[in-house]
């Protein structure tokens, strides 16, 4: 309903999940680090666990996307299974052919148990993971931790990923549980996100949905993380319902008024009710009044009361029938918005990604991990690499003062951030494959797929690109971390002199002080990123932009290239 109003190119508050619209805070980046960590160590349980709301399947669909080839998964989603049932969909998940009458426990393990040792003869591993595995019975997780004590001596044929709410560590807390417990080799409990962290997330939901002007301001930021306590999922409640405020009193920002008040509706307002003293105190207070003088004043607080109730009533009817009709109105323009997106999405389709994805290649063998993407992209920062013998890319390149960027965004952030990026791709029958993005504009993209350069219509690949990317940038000498308030030394200097080179002059300080923060903020203002006063990794590439020279970018838009 407002995302024209707003100039929005779609719903940035959805609930439902969207790898485009994913946001990796510090926390959901450590909580996916001890997953990874986990696995990597060849064993054992893992253990996740957060509130309702938090991002956990945020972080196990990332954790998908990372699982490498030799990896066979069971993700099971409905944990509420007794051990017969939950063995017969682990067989389901990893395609192992069962007598579908069959009932028998031990039928199911021998079954499980092959499968395993097969698995782990030709260098795969199996991972088994559940989602809100607090709903799991003791009787249930005894039989799984009996599953992991086929081993070698250095791995464990099978490895096991619970996640869930808090009430999963209390589960595994029980004292028959305890060998269980004893083999979690790691667990993160993941929290809600910081006030700095909300409004960061805030700005990029709008950023991918089209809007890079601020839309909230900073008492409504502060507003909506007070209300969701930084979770995720009812920051979207309450922001989509606040836009959808603003939108119905014209207003093109959203106060911390509407926000307070659209939290009120999704989340259910509170209401004291006022004390009433006792009979006895009352009447010890009274003035000695007769009994007619009492029985009018009574009848005046009955119609008070009346008139009240009366007013109350006709207000909350005549606001249920407002919201009654925005959502019908909601609704209708939703199915719009659905049907004209089908209708878009059949038309893309019939540009056939396979084909495309085929002609991207032609005869050339097809780069499945990136490195071939890695290897051209670094060229053209004039640095030779080798896949398969200079080591990990992001490891690698520390050797040149780089590092590595890599995550999800849209097509709007790449252009601002103005670097050559790997894309990661993905089709149906193809699979995936990255090609590298040199040259971008508003309607075209110029890509490299191995030796193969095409130029074309980036709408048509807003289908098959994931939304992932990886690139690389430069680091400031002494830069250890985020440049923030205090900072002092080299790192600082680099700053000084970039704001220098850019505004011709620069403040005389040692330390980075709140004159240096307000020239940053104004600068992530203008440059379309959150604007906290803190120069992290994105931050550097815009200065960087302004300032170096030797640093590849996107070349001239498509067009003056010679596209189409």
């Amino acid at each position: 309903m407002y995302n024209d109003f707003f100039g929005l190119k779609e719903n940035p508050f959805t609930i439902s999940p969207d790898p485009r619209y994913l946001f990796m805070s510090e926390r959901h980046r450590d909580a996916l680090a001890h997953l990874l960590y986990g696995i990597g160590k060849g064993g054992g349980f893992v253990l996740l666990t957060g509130e309702v709301g938090t991002g956990k399947t945020t972080v196990c669909r990332c954790l998908l996307e990372q699982l490498p080839d030799d990896v066979r998964l069971a993700y099971i989603l409905n944990p509420k299974l007794n051990a017969i049932e939950l063995m017969a969909t682990m067989c389901d998940e990893l395609g192992i052919l069962y007598d579908k009458n069959e009932d028998s426990l031990k039928v199911f393990t021998d079954l499980l148990t092959n499968y395993l040792i097969k698995s782990e003869a030709k260098g795969l591993n199996t991972v088994l993971m559940i989602d809100e595995a607090q709903n799991l019975s003791v009787d249930v997780l005894e039989q799984i931790r009996l599953l992991t004590n086929l081993e070698t001596n250095k791995k464990k044929f099978l490895q096991i990923i619970l996640i869930g709410q808090p009430e999963l560590q209390e589960l595994l807390a029980k004292k028959e549980l305890r060998q269980l417990a004893q083999r979690i080799t790691a667990r993160y409990h993941l929290r809600p996100l910081s006030l700095t962290e909300t409004k960061a997330y805030l700005e990029h939901r709008l950023r991918i949905a089209g809007v890079n002007r601020p839309v909230f301001t900073k008492k409504s930021v502060q507003a909506i993380h007070r209300n969701s306590q930084g979770v995720p999922r009812l920051i979207n409640v309450i922001s989509d319902r606040a836009m959808l405020g603003a939108f119905s009193e014209s207003q093109h920002q959203v106060s911390d008024k509407i926000v307070q008040k659209a939290a009120q509706e999704v989340l259910g307002q509170k209401i004291k009710s006022a004390s009433i003293s006792s009979t006895k105190s009352f009447s010890g207070l009274a003035p000695k009044w007769s009994p007619l003088r009492w029985l009018a004043l009574a009848s005046v607080i009955a119609l008070a009361w009346f008139s009240f109730s009366y007013y109350q009533t006709n207000q909350e009817k005549e606001k249920a029938e407002l919201l009654a009709q925005q959502a019908a109105e909601k609704q209708q323009l939703q199915q719009q918005l659905a049907e004209k997106e089908q209708a878009l999405q059949a038309q893309l389709t019939k540009s056939a990604p396979e084909k495309l994805a085929n002609d991207f290649w032609n005869q050339q063998s097809w780069d499945r991990t990136g490195s071939l993407a890695t290897q051209n992209l670094l060229a053209l920062w004039g640095i030779e690499y080798i896949p398969f013998q200079s080591g990990e890319a992001c490891e690698f390149v520390k050797n040149y003062t780089l590092e590595c960027d890599q995550g999800f965004t849209g097509w709007d952030f790449l252009e601002k951030l103005n670097r050559p990026v790997n894309l990661k791709f993905q089709s149906g029958n193809t699979g995936t494959y990255w090609g590298v993005l040199t040259a971008l504009n508003k309607t075209d993209a110029q890509l490299q797929f191995g030796t193969n350069q095409v130029t074309i219509d980036r709408a048509k690949l807003n289908p098959i690109w994931t939304g992932e990317y990886q690139l690389f940038w430069k680091k400031p000498k002494g830069m250890n971390d985020a440049i923030a308030l205090g900072a002092r030394g080299s790192s600082l200097n680099w700053l000084l002199d970039s704001i220098k080179k850019i505004e011709g002059s620069s403040p005389l300080t040692r330390s980075y002080n709140a004159k240096v923060q307000d020239w940053v903020e104004q600068f992530q203002k203008q440059s379309g990123l959150v604007s906290d006063g803190v120069v992290g990794k994105h931050t550097v590439m815009m200065i960087n932009n302004l300032t170096v020279d030797n640093i590849p970018m996107l070349q001239l838009p498509v067009d003056e290239l010679g596209g189409r």
